[in-house]
């Protein structure tokens, strides 16, 4: 947060809700344009944008059948229907390839980041054993001496 105000600004909010340090910087490296793609693609690929697509396209196919309070202004077979899903697709397809894209990037980033601490872990568990080594070898060496003190007062 910053020091002047103690109430955290958006970007300190969704950045704290990044907790792994890959989507961290995932988001503190994001340009404007990949922010709007991923934000784009996360809603693009939803039921509730599938249901309102739906509902718009009832709502001007029976806008465009009846003439109720309007003229028809797209009369079968709906061209203009057509051509603005052809403009949507033209945009949606890059913007999804965009967030494709990056989500692969983040994925590439998350497996090293797994592999650097895997391999951190096992060097200290290397440590560890051989600590355990050293330290067995010694617990030996005092049992011998204990033996051997033993076996001198017994003689």
């Amino acid at each position: 947060m910053s020091v002047e105000s103690s109430v955290p600004t958006a970007r300190e909010r969704m950045a704290s809700q990044h907790k792994h340090p890959v989507n961290q910087l995932f988001h503190d490296e994001a340009t404007l344009g990949e922010r709007v793609a991923d934000k784009a693609a996360s809603r693009i690929g939803s039921w509730w944008f599938l249901g309102i697509q739906s509902v718009f396209i009832a709502i001007w196919i029976v806008l465009n059948t009846f003439e109720f309070f309007t003229h028809k202004w797209d009369i079968y077979p709906f061209i203009l229907l057509n051509l603005a899903f052809t403009i949507q697709a033209a945009f949606t397809g890059p913007v999804l390839l965009l967030s494709g894209n990056r989500q692969a990037q983040k994925d590439r980033l998350r497996l090293e980041h797994t592999a650097e601490v895997a391999e951190a872990a096992e060097k200290a568990t290397v440590e560890i054993l051989e600590e355990i080594e050293r330290n067995t070898e010694a617990t030996l060496q005092v049992l011998e001496q204990l033996r051997k003190r033993r076996a001198a007062r017994g003689t």
